[in-house]
């Protein structure tokens, strides 16, 4: 069974393409036959909310002045080859330029929408109450709640209290919501079995898993050796709770392996990560690593989430105890998604940095420009305060332990557009990244901060199993 592709455009050079995010990232799932839902498409721009308005005088003249010296005539293909994309850094009207270039190109071969055909979710007949799901009636907001409890539940007496985030939360009150101690907290079972559509005698024969369901004690690790999906079932252990509550159906890709934990129990990661790699005999080098870190946003702020605790000191000093350096392979290929805040650049690229701490080279930065069905972008592109696209900065580690990696003298630039989905999610480059790796069909890859999980890749983070959730999926 092969996926339909999620590219649906790309120009020869290859630094221009419309790639569709739902598409993308049910094509990573390797045998998986359903459709991904999602949220209706934009069809047109978004006004900007007004807390993200200029509130003063000085702000609003500010904000004048700059489109002043942005807004010009749409640069020509000649005229955008005038401008300096090579460089390190780039201020905003090149961001610009390189953007409104490359929707210009494929609005020239592109005639219909700019996204495939979306089956959605249900929702609730009052608007603006919460989402809901098709399975089970089982919330969003449920289910992340849910995997926050398995998350703590699977780490260790052993891990780093000062960097256990639900503790740091709970001694400061941001939320109501964190997972009870790991003594207190229901019990978990997990049965797992050959998933439903991908079942044949031959396989079952083969493989691992059979038709019959196996169940074991609840962990927050997960390696799925088998060349076919499986389906992991969550639910509570009928031994000890009064009643049962409700099963959880997730669908684990062929050869992929999660860590449900927290992101910030880095010495729980490791422990698991040892077991685990020593029980399959897996990598534990990877050729390719992608992080999307939590930055702190102003969106956040509004709704007190987890990574507003302790703010940007606290977040790079997490993801510098995550040790990535000592998991990446000679030449691996590394890529750290931002916001177009140069703040953030500097935290990755500068010194002191996740790069230079990584011993990681940049070598290409690609541009994710957020449209509408047409082809505009999703907000103004001359807005001061927010803009439609966000980036991936891609480097290079060393290629043995005694070179000291440099940023390239000149960084290749390309441009990704996607119609956006979901609140944070993003497409799965997947596609995208593999010519890069020696071997695209032998590499080891590890993702970090992930929602999903990918066909033999690893995944990390509290979210790890969200869009694997059966209640996101829809037969074809």
């Amino acid at each position: 069974m092969t996926s339909p592709s999620p590219i649906i455009y790309q120009n020869v050079e290859g630094d221009i393409t419309l790639i569709d995010i739902p598409t993308s990232i049910a094509a990573a799932q390797g045998d998986r036959s359903g459709v991904l839902l999602s949220t209706p498409p934009l069809d047109t721009p978004i006004e900007p909310k007004e807390d993200y308005r200029p509130k003063t005088q000085k702000s609003r003249t500010n904000k004048t002045q700059a489109q002043d010296t942005t807004t010009t005539p749409h640069a020509t293909v000649a005229e955008a080859s005038n401008y300096d994309f090579l460089s390190l850094h780039l201020d905003d009207q090149r961001y610009k330029v390189l953007a409104e270039h490359a929707l210009r190109q494929i609005r020239a071969q592109v005639s219909g929408p700019w996204c495939t055909q979306r089956k959605l979710m249900t929702q609730d007949p009052v608007r603006g109450e919460q989402q809901v799901m098709d399975l089970d009636r089982i919330s969003e907001k449920e289910l992340e709640a849910r995997m926050r409890e398995w998350a703590a539940s699977g780490e260790t007496k052993e891990d780093d209290t000062a960097f256990n985030l639900q503790q740091m939360m709970a001694s400061l009150g941001a939320t109501s919501e964190v997972a009870e101690p790991a003594s207190t907290a229901p019990q978990w079972m997990m049965s797992y079995r050959a998933a439903r559509e991908t079942t044949s005698s031959t396989t079952q024969a083969a493989e691992t898993v059979s038709s019959d369901a196996q169940t074991e004690p609840w962990t927050g690790t997960f390696h799925n050796p088998n060349h076919h999906s499986v389906t992991l079932t969550i639910a509570t252990n009928t031994s000890q709770s009064a009643q049962p509550g409700p099963e959880y159906r997730f669908t684990i890709p062929p050869r992929s392996t999660f860590f449900l934990s927290d992101s910030t129990a880095s010495d729980a990661f490791r422990t698991s990560f040892r077991e685990l790699t020593n029980e399959y005999t897996l990598p534990r080098h990877f050729d390719l690593v992608l992080l999307d870190p939590p930055w702190p946003n102003r969106s956040a702020k509004r709704k007190g989430a987890y990574e507003q605790v302790g703010g940007m000191p606290y977040l790079k000093k997490m993801l510098l105890n995550m040790d990535i350096d000592s998991y990446l392979e000679h030449n691996a290929l590394v890529g750290v998604w931002i916001t177009n805040k140069q703040s953030l650049r500097q935290h990755v690229l500068g010194p002191g940095g996740l790069f230079e701490t990584w011993n990681v080279g940049l070598i290409e930065e690609w541009i994710w420009i957020k449209t509408t069905t047409k082809g505009e972008p999703m907000f103004d592109i001359d807005s001061t305060m927010r803009k439609p696209y966000e980036i991936l900065l891609l480097g290079r580690a060393a290629p043995n332990s005694w070179t000291t990696m440099a940023h390239a003298p000149t960084v290749k630039r390309r441009v990704i557009a996607a119609v956006p989905d979901i609140h944070s999610r993003k497409p799965c480059l997947k596609t995208l990244l593999e010519p890069y790796l020696v071997d695209s069909n032998d590499y080891s890859a590890l993702e970090v901060f992930s929602r999903y999980l990918v066909s033999k890749w690893m995944s990390w983070g509290n979210e790890v199993l969200k869009y694997n959730w059966d209640g996101y999926w829809a037969p074809a």
